[in-house]
């Protein structure tokens, strides 16, 4: 009877012992993590957080598709956990521990496709009007840049936006990320064959990192190190 009955407790003590659970918000980010339809989302970062959970030893807790400026007011107070795919900036690590996990890829510039103007050197850029998406964390050489021509350069709320812009002859670049601006393009037929990538390259002599974030006021601080 002793041993019927502590068999039988075993679950019922494992259940006194859940594992915490961890909210990650994310966005709709093409290539990374996106979401199709009313599922749970899918994506090369979905497989990076699961496998985090499973080693550090918590439950994920996924978000709807949530804009990235309403995750960051999560992560400030504490009601959101979890983060990936950030850039570092100063503001960023104010929010939330930044852990790296992967050389970040260079942005692309590109031009439509029947701009035939060689753009190669940071010079060029100068007398162009650029486009850049709102919310993303660029290189910050590459931001001054731009900021020292503030009346020629837009900021929009999404890579589509931009490319439409650059489609309509609007702008003469736009300047985005590379894996997602090529998920855009290549879901959107309207897009197909309309632009083309300038040869300058964003690649600057320090290398930058894409990171998980954890916020600096998750209820979950004691998994930090894990």
């Amino acid at each position: 009877f002793f041993f019927f009955f502590m068999v039988q407790a075993l679950p019922a003590a494992a259940q006194t012992n859940p594992l915490p659970v961890l909210n990650w918000c994310l966005d709709h980010f093409p290539r990374f993590h996106e979401f199709q339809g009313r599922g749970l989302p899918t994506g090369p970062s979905v497989n990076v957080m699961q496998e985090l959970a499973k080693r550090a030893g918590f439950a994920l807790n996924y978000s709807p598709r949530t804009p990235i400026a309403r995750c960051f007011r999560q992560l400030a107070t504490g009601d959101a956990d979890l983060m990936i795919n950030l850039n570092f900036t100063e503001e960023r690590d104010k929010l939330m521990y930044l852990f790296p996990y992967s050389e970040n890829i260079p942005e692309s510039l590109y031009l439509r496709g029947n701009d035939l103007r060689l753009i190669d050197q940071f010079s060029q850029l100068t007398p162009l009007i650029l486009v850049t998406v709102r919310n993303y964390t660029y290189n910050l050489t590459l931001m001054a840049l731009i900021k020292n021509q503030k009346e020629q350069h837009i900021e929009v709320d999404s890579i589509a936006a931009g490319f439409e812009l650059l489609r309509k002859g609007r702008v003469d670049g736009l300047i985005v990320p590379t894996q997602s601006s090529l998920e855009v393009i290549r879901n959107n037929p309207r897009f197909h064959y309309q632009f083309r990538k300038a040869a300058l390259s964003f690649k600057f002599g320090k290398p930058r990192y894409v990171n998980i974030g954890l916020s600096r006021n998750s209820k979950h601080l004691h998994l930090k190190e894990k």
